[in-house]
């Protein structure tokens, strides 16, 4: 009888994880507009391109991706935002590791690498996804913004 329970309940554990990790995966990457008016500060963020400091805005919009040095998808993610930053002018595409910024990660509420922010040419977070994001969600909210 005490087989059975223990059975039951491995069962029963098994069958809630596996439904955690099927809503978890359908709902990841989609992202969300973002309702506040928040300016990210780029001194604050001390994001750097190329070996320099980022002291501007994309002339048109914004890409800053939150990774961290364990993520496995954070590469594919960048290079993906990177061409998309390539094939059009006047988009920046920004890769902040915040493994040892966790100051970064509090104030953001980035709880899932890669997190991107997509930014108006202001700076002003428009719209956020966090986990890979799904195909044309980044593409999308850009052409929203103009961007594209």
């Amino acid at each position: 009888m005490e087989n059975n329970i223990g059975l039951v309940a491995g069962a029963l554990l098994l069958g809630f994880a596996i439904a955690a990790g099927v809503i978890f995966r359908l709902l990841g990457g989609r992202g969300k507009p973002v309702s506040s008016s928040e300016q990210i500060d780029l001194q604050k963020l001390k994001a750097v391109k190329n070996a320099l400091p980022v002291t501007q805005f994309g002339k048109k919009a914004t890409l800053l991706q939150f990774s961290t040095e364990y993520c496995g998808i954070c590469p594919g993610v960048s290079r993906a935002l990177h061409q998309l930053e390539y094939r059009n002018g006047g988009l920046l595409h920004l890769e902040v590791d915040v493994t040892e910024r966790l100051d970064l990660a509090a104030h953001f509420s980035i709880t899932q690498t890669p997190t991107i922010f997509i930014l108006d040419k202001d700076g002003t977070l428009k719209f956020r996804v966090s986990g890979a994001p799904k195909p044309g969600v980044v593409q999308n909210e850009l052409e929203k913004l103009g961007a594209l």
